[in-house]
């Protein structure tokens, strides 16, 4: 991919990092007016992920310009260069804001005589980019969710052999707060092994069901295509496990024919070795969504 680096800032003074790509005028003139932002999961970044470099290369190949984005939550650990000094990564952040990280990528596009036309993000950055489009004044037209987890207490609380360990954390984090250290860091190791302020994890497990995607499915305007790999929907943690039968039991309850779900067999969650038959599932829905 050619292209450029580039920036925004958010309206709360973050300032966020990516690379833009416009295809050539030959390749789809005819859609080249319609971008996508293509965004990373827990502790990523827009460079550093194979796994969207060819989710947007296949895009780019379609004719389509490409931003792959940086949120505040990239990286485990950062210092904000922006105009608010405050730390981010994934240490520090409360997904509720990936709002103002959206929006301002959305405005960037639109600044660029571009319409932003769909948002494609794996995991952490898939439930944020559902939070966003089930909640944002700014509309989308496509929306492409790779493996996003469940972030839901009951059901995290409810798995047979880590709700010991993961209630210990809750606890933890939650005595941190009160204590007035919500950004003293903790080691966790379920729902994923990390090091994590207290005030996030707090945020992003206990919080009942504010990020579950199941619970915004209904307010996504955009039409989705859900996807997960078949080893984590069929063998993986409770946060991911059956996720695409209760999706469709969703999506048919609620008669909501503008989205789908697909299951790459034998995929993990970072696809690897299935990269090029996740590339190949995101062009054939956008070819018949056309």
């Amino acid at each position: 991919m050619l292209g450029q680096l580039v920036q925004t800032e958010t309206k709360d003074g973050v300032r966020l990092d990516g690379f833009l790509s416009i295809p050539a005028e030959s390749s789809a003139a005819n859609r080249n007016r319609s971008a996508w932002i293509v965004t990373h999961g827990v502790n990523g970044n827009f460079y550093g992920s194979n796994l969207l470099k060819s989710v947007a290369e296949r895009l780019n190949c379609l004719g389509y310009p490409v931003l792959l984005a940086n949120t505040r939550g990239h990286d485990i650990c950062s210092f904000n260069n922006g105009t608010v000094p405050m730390r981010i990564g994934s240490q520090f952040e409360n997904l509720a804001h990936c709002q103002f990280d959206f929006d301002a990528w959305g405005r960037y596009v639109q600044s660029l005589g571009l319409e932003l036309l769909g948002v494609a993000a794996h995991s952490l950055g898939a439930v944020k980019a559902c939070f966003w489009a089930a909640t944002s004044e700014m509309v989308i037209d496509r929306l492409i969710a790779i493996s996003p987890p469940r972030l839901n207490t009951q059901l995290l609380l409810g798995d047979s052999n880590r709700a010991v360990v993961f209630g210990q954390h809750l606890g933890l984090a939650k005595s941190l707060c009160d204590q007035g250290k919500p950004d003293e860091v903790i080691k966790v190791r379920f729902p994923l092994p990390n090091w994590v302020s207290a005030a996030t994890f707090l945020d992003k497990y206990g919080s009942d069901r504010k990020y579950d995607y199941l619970e915004k499915i209904e307010r996504i305007r955009a039409k989705v295509l859900w996807i997960f790999g078949g080893s984590e929907v069929r063998t993986g943690s409770i946060n991911f496990l059956n996720a695409d039968i209760y999706l469709r039991s969703e999506i048919e309850r609620s008669s909501m024919f503008c989205q789908s779900v697909e299951v790459i067999d034998g995929a993990d969650h970072s696809y690897r070795e299935k990269r090029e038959e996740l590339a190949d599932c995101i062009e054939q829905w956008d070819r018949e969504i056309d």
